[in-house]
């Protein structure tokens, strides 16, 4: 017998598969992405990147020092940070009124912890209606009260007693104020959405993910100078992305309250903060806490309030009046920190009454300041103890890698598009 033969219409209605299945491969090649749609997002990166790119070189740069700041500012600064003494050491509040009387000032802060071999550094400002002063900070040796130096915080032009505060002035503000404190917060915004567009320009191009072949993305070739630096500035993006996200974010958030703390309060709600205490019409001049009494009250408040919300007060850390607000701030570390170098907690209170105003735990009291504790904490290198620090350090110096491949390779297409439009023009 012969073998049974396909029916016709079989044979047919395979073809038409077969038909639609080709059609549908070329559809899905036609909704790929098409080149005018990828050199959009090209284009945007590339603008983004170039704007940006002297901003997070002088960030990522100064960043990477900032991480060992306190390390750093000893060995530049070693008069006015140590301390060379040894003994009892007197009480803050002695130190305070020692920093008045050498100054002719008002001190507004105090701190209450001053580390074993350290100076006490305490700020002072002109009392209402005298003359500016040409400093803001003395230091005093904690044993002695003796003064140790005296300098403008951040001002390059004493010298090297500066170093540290003028790098951070730099990382935050260019040294440039309240105009360049805005400007590095609309580069880290863009930066912000910038990490997405690269995350997704190194994709692979087809609609339909070729997963396999997004591994080259992570890959450093060498085979050429301008392949080693493409794959860098690709690879390091992919390889640090979610550290930088955290970075652009938390610059956001430093920089640019504006826009961060409505997206904040979308996303994690909202949490009271010291600034929703409104300010009075005159900045007050006499409380009538004194400091000792104000210490004092900080104490029983904190004591009070860890019965209340179930946590421990390891050490007070410092004590600072706002006269703007009448308010005295007691700051302390407690067992809700993950700080290691930092304490977060906030108890301020009226510096006339004692009332308590704002309680800020960093840790278990609302969500967004849990997240903001560990989202800020990692920008600046406070959580995780000396590794996180060095990887700090280490992204800092990735940001400049970044921002420096990205604008070779622009310049490298730039003047690849300049030669053949000349030679285009030679031609004709």
């Amino acid at each position: 017998m012969k073998p049974a033969s396909f029916p016709t219409w079989l044979l047919r209605a395979i073809g038409s598969l077969n038909s639609a299945s080709a059609s549908a491969r070329t559809d899905h090649k036609s909704r790929s992405l098409r080149p005018s749609d990828r050199q959009f997002w090209v284009l945007a990166h590339r603008w983004a990147g170039l704007t940006i790119a002297l901003f997070l070189i002088v960030a990522g740069g100064t960043g990477s020092l900032l991480a060992f700041y306190p390390e750093l500012e000893r060995i530049a600064a070693p008069s006015f940070m140590l301390s060379e003494t040894s003994g009892q050491r007197l009480d803050p509040l002695v130190l305070r009124a020692r920093a008045e009387a050498i100054t002719g000032r008002q001190v507004d802060f105090v701190p209450l912890h001053i580390a074993a071999g350290d100076t006490a550094i305490i700020s002072v400002s002109p009392k209402p209606g005298a003359a500016s002063l040409n400093f803001d900070e003395i230091a005093l040796d904690p044993v002695t009260g003796a003064e140790r130096g005296r300098r403008t915080w951040g001002d390059i032009t004493q010298g090297t007693v500066n170093l540290m505060p003028f790098l951070y002035k730099l990382h935050y503000s260019l040294a440039a104020g309240e105009w360049g404190q805005l400007a590095l917060g609309l580069a880290a915004l863009i930066w912000a959405v910038d990490c997405f567009v690269g995350w997704y320009l190194t994709l692979p191009a087809t609609h339909v993910r070729r997963w396999w072949h997004w591994r080259k993305a992570w890959a450093v070739r060498r085979t050429s100078r301008a392949k080693l630096n493409f794959d860098l500035h690709r690879a390091g993006g992919l390889w640090l992305w979610p550290i930088l996200l955290v970075f652009a974010w938390s610059s956001v958030g430093f920089n640019l309250e504006q826009v961060y703390s409505p997206v904040m309060k979308v996303v994690l709600g909202d949490a009271p903060s010291l600034a929703d205490v409104r300010p009075q019409s005159e900045a007050m001049v006499q409380p009538r806490l004194d400091w000792a009494e104000a210490r004092e009250r900080g104490r029983q408040i904190v004591a009070q309030a860890g019965l209340r919300e179930s946590f421990v007060m390891t050490r007070a850390e410092w004590l600072r009046l706002d006269r703007v607000r009448g308010v005295y701030i007691y700051a302390f570390q407690s067992d809700r920190d993950v700080y290691t170098r930092f304490v977060g907690g906030r108890a301020a209170f009226d510096a006339n009454t004692g009332q308590l105003v704002h309680l800020k735990l960093p840790t278990g009291q609302f969500a967004r300041t849990t997240f903001e504790t560990w989202l800020f904490g990692l920008h600046i290198g406070a959580v995780l103890g000396l590794p996180w620090r060095i990887v700090v350090s280490i992204v800092g110096l990735g940001i400049v890698v970044l921002s420096v491949t990205g604008v070779l390779i622009w310049t490298r297409k730039r003047s690849a598009r300049i030669f053949r439009h000349r030679a285009s023009q030679y031609q004709l």
